[in-house]
């Protein structure tokens, strides 16, 4: 018989370009990675002793025919393998979703190890294949199994990935689905067309498919550096956790490349990220990754923190690493000085699992942040113990958003110069079984962190909408102003933000002029222009707003001066430094009548004392909210506070 081996050979071919083109991909040893690269040899051996066995039958002189025997062996041994280890990328895969069984992975092999030991029979047998007295080749009883076995496994990958319990994205699971598929009509094509060698062809289609959308470089390499990218980075400290080896992760930030950007331009930036993934390419032990934009970590799998700081290797990485930062980098023409954020954090030492080593470099490198350019920030047990109650209030607020766990506290705010009460503040509170209660200054930025703080705040209008109903209802003489709720600055990036709130004051059936918006600086330093619209919106409706807190930050006047503010909230920490500093009592009262002049009242918040309460007066300051006057409250105490200073009053 003629063979035409054209096919084969385009398929070897392309799985030649395949190899060189996915060296670098996936550099992480996981199974999948492995297999992949099984998968590769295997199709390369069996591609190969296809078209050498072919050719050697075809024209090798008789001396020749013990190697041809032998690579004729070899290539059945190789092609049904094919569809085995395709298998086991699959199971692989399927793997990295929910574990399979090891009794599954185990039992999986039996066809194969049987068909092995019917290649190896095929030596006193010539079951599948001999070479008869002309030296001719002759096909055995049994060559059958060669395809019996290939579609076998085909057949059980489709099954395994269709009926899988796995979570697998369901792009991924077609992908697997199809080339059994494929390979499995090859085949058979080639079964029909004996004359036509098409085995090789069926394997380098489902590598070809395996590599674009599964294992291709663009997936695991950052293009820009060619460092692997951030999923290689998790996939690797997965598969460290999986071996219970330790490690040291390190994620330097840098600081002020946005600068480099702005200034100098895209592609500046752009080479400057290269110049510096290239030099850390350069420590000797450390894999590298792009964790981000302007984000490298490493991993040392030898070099490990102690849980009082540096140590080993890792001492040695950041010391040179912080010199070097400290000076210039020269890039095309120019000098640029970029300070870090450097977090590290050891496992098992100090974190215990993937999470943990994620969570615990993000944290270490914020402190880091904190503590000035360059200086390092190895993760403690104390660390660790502040992310893990930060990850379980995350849960809480979760909970809370969605089952309604939070409640409300009103605290009254007093006017001295009409001697009641006249407002209130609306405070979410948290509270739970095992964390106890928890304070809005942990729970309130976790909750703007997982995307739930429209919630709250939605929460919070509706339960001050209703309290100001039900007093009103109760009191309709009362000249009780109305309720100032806490506005996130996350919020402002809604377009709807004006008309939502408003709705919800329709609903309620009270004036817009009862409810007051409470901003910070924060916020309006993140969204200024939104701030500003949805502002002048609100006034034209009658809704006042408070500048909370202001004093804590770094107060921009003239973008104060810009905005509408009914009344102006002073920071605690304001009275108190003048309470006890003489030389800025006078600021204090320039500063309120400043406000005024502006056309704002000022509040002032932690009023605690009688002292303070004097102080108050005389700096001309009428509006004071503490625990002088009154804590928080729930809203039936606050209701009975309110309504009884104003009896007084009268």
């Amino acid at each position: 018989m003629e063979w035409n081996v054209s096919a084969e050979v385009i398929a070897f071919i392309i799985v030649l370009i395949i190899s060189v083109y996915s060296r670098k991909s996936h550099a992480v040893p996981s199974p999948k990675n492995r297999v992949f690269r099984l998968c590769l040899a295997t199709t390369l051996g069996a591609i190969g002793t296809n078209l050498a066995s072919t050719l050697m039958i075809a024209y090798a002189p008789p001396e020749l025919l013990p190697l041809t025997y032998l690579i004729t062996l070899c290539y059945f041994a190789l092609t049904p393998l094919l569809g085995t280890v395709y298998f086991y990328y699959a199971v692989a895969v399927v793997s990295e979703a929910r574990p399979v069984g090891r009794r599954f992975a185990v039992a999986s092999c039996v066809p194969c190890a049987a068909y092995f030991l019917l290649v190896v029979a095929n030596v006193p047998t010539g079951c599948l294949f001999f070479f008869d007295a002309a030296g001719s080749y002759v096909q055995g009883p049994l060559i059958v199994t060669t395809y019996l076995v290939f579609y076998f496994y085909c057949v059980a990958c489709f099954a395994l990935v269709v009926f899988t319990r796995a979570p697998i994205d369901p792009v991924i699971k077609r992908i697997l689905a199809v080339f059994p598929l494929i390979a499995v009509g090859v085949i058979a094509v080639q079964q029909l067309f004996p004359a036509y060698l098409l085995s090789g062809s069926a394997a380098a289609c489902s590598l070809l498919i395996i590599y674009l959308y599964l294992q291709n470089k663009r997936l695991s390499v950052d293009q820009l550096t060619g460092a692997s990218n951030r999923q290689e980075f998790l996939s690797m400290v997965s598969l460290l956790d999986e071996k219970a080896q330790p490690f040291t992760a390190v994620l330097v930030s840098l600081s002020n490349f946005k600068f480099i950007n702005d200034k100098f331009g895209h592609e500046s930036g752009d080479r400057f990220l290269r110049e510096f993934a290239s030099y850390l390419g350069t420590i000797d032990d450390a894999r590298l990754f792009r964790y981000s934009g302007d984000q490298f970590a490493f991993i040392m799998s030898d070099g490990v923190l102690g849980t009082r700081g540096e140590d080993g290797k890792t001492a040695a990485l950041l010391a040179p690493l912080r010199q070097r930062l400290s000076e210039p980098w020269r890039i095309g023409g120019r000098s640029y000085t970029v300070g870090a954020a450097i977090g590290a954090v050891s496992y098992p030492a100090i974190a215990h699992n993937p999470g943990d080593v994620v969570a615990a470099l993000e944290y270490a490198t914020v402190e880091s942040k904190g503590r000035g350019p360059n200086v390092p920030c190895v993760c403690t047990p104390d660390m660790m113990e502040a992310i893990h109650r930060r990850s379980a209030i995350a849960d809480v607020v979760r909970r809370a958003a969605e089952c309604g766990g939070f409640t409300v506290k009103l605290q009254p705010v007093w006017s001295e110069s009409e001697r009641r009460f006249v407002a209130a503040e609306a405070l979410c509170r948290l509270d739970d079984d095992e964390l106890g209660s928890i304070p809005p200054d942990e729970f309130i930025p976790v909750a703007e962190q997982i995307g739930v703080i429209s919630d709250v705040t939605r929460f919070m209008l509706n339960r001050a909408c209703a309290f100001i109903r039900t007093y009103r209802d109760a009191h309709p003489d009362s000249t009780f102003r109305g309720v100032s709720v806490n506005f996130s600055a996350v919020e402002f990036i809604q377009d709807d933000l004006a008309e939502s709130v408003l709705a919800v004051v329709e609903r309620h059936g009270i004036p817009a002029s009862c409810l007051r918006v409470e901003v910070t600086e924060s916020a309006i330093i993140a969204n200024p222009d939104a701030v500003r619209a949805f502002m002048e919106d609100m006034h034209a409706h009658g809704v006042r707003f408070y500048l909370d807190d202001f004093g804590t930050g770094y107060s921009n006047i003239s973008m104060m001066l810009e905005l509408p503010f009914d009344v102006v909230k002073l920071d605690k920490s304001i009275l108190w430094s003048a309470t006890e500093d003489e030389h800025l009592t006078e600021f204090f009262g320039l500063l309120t009548a400043g406000f005024g002049a502006m056309g704002s009242q000022i509040l002032s918040e932690g009023v605690e004392t009688q002292e303070q309460r004097g102080f108050l007066n005389e700096c001309g300051c009428s509006l004071m909210q503490g625990y002088l006057f009154s804590r928080p409250l729930s809203p039936d105490e606050a209701a009975a506070v309110i309504a009884a200073s104003e009896e007084e009053a009268r």
